[in-house]
């Protein structure tokens, strides 16, 4: 991983040096206005080329271009808005005073022009004062909606002013009319352009938010610092630039160790059940290091672009991308969170608990969270990429429909697995038989549950299928394991010697204490199952057994059976197997003592008569 890192650093600075050296020769400070004009200019080409395509596409490019260099520099005081507003200021006066001498005489055609004059003024101090605002009123708190506050006043000025229409009187020549009509294409041609930067600036305001306010205190002091160590002529601090990002690069990749211990501390400080367990500790500091790692190679990669760039900003389109992939780091980060200490506290509150603790119930929620933080950082990303989410739901909406028959067996294991919860069917660990699937219950999922079987193979069943078929559940008994077996007995076997056998089987087992009896103490009474003591038998309801019988059961071919039904008073298979066993040895001490035989499977043949062969044989 180290090695593919570096490899990766180095193509990184390879390509950006290109592009660094290629923004310091640009970086020249132009006038706002000058731009302003430029883009003015192309939209009054364009006009010309509306039935040239390819011609029109390349000058839609440039526009663009200016557009985006236009927005980058806003908020830069070294930017030069490049509007006198005091000499605009007196042009207004002077075309005012002029506008009422012309209107004094009837002059028509000088007072129009002087109307025309004066709006173009108008237009340029309306732009100088948004730019203005947007310098003194953008800090680095800044958000959106405050360049859009800032922006709409203005821009339904000018829509007003589209909407508005000079007459040209039919009075004058027609040289006095051609000069209005070209007079007044100018202004609509400014009008227009000035509202389409605008629109620009509102549908980009995150653009024009200034991204360095940090970085630029002392910036150029600290380039100029390093740029007098480099024994080079350098234009602009280019090796300046490449020194510090870097360095900067290295350290903050160095720090994300400490970062991830940093916030593992915090972390703890709040959750307190982990902080005396080590083992616990390491496992989370190893989940979260991941997208620590991860966010601060990036975050490094972009503030070191934001010094190669400087004192521009970088590309809005890379920009984006590094907030899709923040926004990523954070999901993976939250839920490295819940996953490790989730884990750590089903596990402190199962060490706690002695019964009743369901695990799944938690785990379960753990999942559903997983997967709102899933759907909440998808939102995001589209958000974050422009798309209109309020659209985005409607649209889920009307295709609800669709979606839900899409998903339907997915929505049909989800609910079944809220109802196997409720229902309270098995917990993890138990072990279950549903049809022919058998084993022990691993985990219970939100589509499906995992169920390894006693040959060790793990099964996925769907949650559907166990909600809707009867679940064997032999978990859920506290004392009681059956023992049911047939002794088998000679039919040479005396009745009394039978008798005393019945009855000294029965001695064993009512004295034996690994037997369950019906008079054995019971364990405390949960509050929930003390008020249905008088509905249901508590002893199933709990989960007690106590039966025995010992009785000679049935004439079977080849033997007489006496039955044992019975119930050892542990349920954990080794035991039982013990017990079982030790009974079983007793059970032969007792037929060996009444001088009793087992018997085995047999057949007797009678011949009724021989042939007369083998009488003369005989």
């Amino acid at each position: 991983m180290k090695k593919i890192i570096l490899a990766f650093i180095s193509v990184f600075f390879c390509v950006f040096l290109l592009s660094s050296l290629k923004a310091d020769e640009d970086s020249n400070f132009v006038d706002l206005y000058v731009i302003l004009k430029q883009i003015d200019h192309i939209n009054r080409t364009l006009d010309t080329y509306k039935d040239n395509p390819q011609k029109a596409k390349v000058y839609n490019e440039q526009k663009i271009n200016l557009m985006r260099e236009l927005t980058a520099k806003i908020t830069d005081s070294k930017e030069k808005i490049g509007i006198d507003i005091s000499q605009n200021k007196q042009k207004q006066e002077k075309v005012k005073l002029d506008i009422e001498k012309n209107a004094h005489i009837s002059d028509n055609y000088s007072l129009l022009l002087n109307k025309i004059s004066l709006d173009m003024l108008i237009l340029d101090e309306q732009m100088y004062n948004v730019l203005e605002k947007l310098r003194k009123n953008l800090g680095f708190l800044s958000q959106k909606e405050d360049i859009i506050n800032i922006i709409s006043p203005y821009l339904m000025s000018l829509d007003e002013k589209l909407n508005t229409k000079f007459l040209i009187p039919n009075e004058l020549s027609e040289s006095q009319k051609q000069i209005l009509q070209n007079q007044l294409d100018e202004y609509r041609a400014k009008l227009e352009t000035y509202t389409e930067i605008l629109t620009y600036f509102q549908d980009h305001a995150q653009n024009i938010l200034p991204k360095n306010e940090i970085m630029n205190i002392g910036m150029e002091k600290i380039l100029q610092k390093i740029d007098d160590y480099i024994p080079l002529n350098t234009h602009n601090f280019i090796f300046a630039k490449i020194v510090l990002s870097l360095f900067t690069l290295i350290v903050l990749l160095a720090c994300r160790k400490i970062v991830a211990r940093i916030v593992l501390r915090i972390v703890d400080f709040f959750v307190k059940f982990t902080r005396h367990n080590e083992e616990i500790q390491n496992k989370i500091r190893n989940d979260i290091t991941k997208p620590i790692s991860w966010f601060l190679l990036f975050w490094s990669i972009d503030i070191s672009l934001d010094i190669l760039y400087y004192p521009n900003i970088v590309s809005p389109r890379v920009q984006v991308w590094f907030g899709v992939i923040y926004i990523v780091l954070f999901a993976w980060f939250i839920i490295s969170l819940l996953k490790g200490y989730g884990g750590a506290f089903i596990s402190s509150i199962a060490q706690k608990s002695s019964d009743g603790f369901r695990k799944e119930v938690i785990n379960l929620i753990l999942k559903i969270i997983y997967f709102i933080v899933v759907v909440f950082a998808l939102l995001a990303i589209l958000k974050h990429l422009g798309f209109n989410i309020s659209t985005i739901v409607a649209s889920l909406g009307i295709g609800g429909l669709a979606v839900a028959l899409a998903v339907k067996d997915m929505l049909a294991n989800f609910f079944a697995s809220v109802m196997l919860l409720f229902d309270n069917s098995f917990s993890q660990g138990d072990w279950i038989v549903c049809g022919d699937i058998e084993g022990t219950v691993v985990e219970m999922g939100l589509r499906r549950t995992t169920v390894r079987t006693f040959d060790n193979a793990l099964l996925f069943v769907p949650n559907s299928e166990l909600a809707n078929k009867a679940i064997r559940n032999w978990n859920r008994r506290k004392v009681g394991r059956r023992m049911k077996m047939n002794i088998g007995l000679t039919y040479d076997s005396p009745r009394e010697k039978l008798e005393r056998c019945v009855v000294q089987i029965r001695e064993l087992l009512t004295h034996s204490p690994y037997i369950s009896k019906s008079d054995d103490e019971r364990g405390a009474i949960e509050y929930q199952a003390a008020f249905k003591k008088d509905i249901v038998s508590m002893d199933d309801y709990l989960g007690y057994k106590s039966t025995l019988m010992v009785f000679i059961d049935e004439f079977a071919p080849s033997s007489i059976n006496i039955l044992i039904y019975c119930f050892t008073k542990t349920v954990a298979w080794a035991e039982f197997l013990q017990v079982k066993e030790e009974i079983m040895l007793e059970i032969m001490k007792i037929v060996e003592s009444n001088d009793l035989s087992f018997a085995f499977p047999s057949q007797s043949l009678y011949v009724e008569s021989l042939p007369s062969t083998m009488k003369n044989l005989s």
